[in-house]
């Protein structure tokens, strides 16, 4: 045992850590969402959110490039929001995807703290 720690506390104190290189900074998301697709409804479970994309994960096979719609609850909002989506990036089950850029249906302004835009779609229940 001893042997190990003396072996990997090394590794582990020359790992470089990174600052995050995304676009934009995301806020952790545990939600339900539902994707709507040419061919149906799918149930999904939201990860992660920011004013240009979101990461969801879902047992199902969404092409990389397709368009779809998601339904779910914003951060700090009463009801159900439907923007419409690109699929962008596929890791198993993991989905990331994009909202339009020119579109004002971003679910969130910015992820430290305001509020939604006013001029979002209601959802369509």
């Amino acid at each position: 045992m001893r042997y190990l720690i003396l072996v990997l506390l090394p590794m582990f104190l020359r790992r470089n850590f990174k600052q995050d290189r995304r676009r934009r900074k995301r806020q952790l998301l545990n939600t339900s969402v539902r994707v709507f697709t040419k061919s149906g409804c799918i149930e999904a479970l939201g990860v992660n959110i920011s004013d240009v994309g979101m990461c969801l994960f879902t047992i199902a096979n969404l092409p990389l490039g397709s368009q779809i719609q998601v339904e779910f609850l914003p951060p700090r909002c009463t009801g159900l929001m439907r923007v419409c989506a690109t699929v962008r990036h596929r890791a198993l089950y993991l989905y990331g995807i994009e909202f339009p850029a020119d579109s004002d249906q971003s679910p969130v302004d910015s992820v430290d703290g305001q509020e939604r835009q006013e001029s979002m779609l209601p959802s369509q229940s």
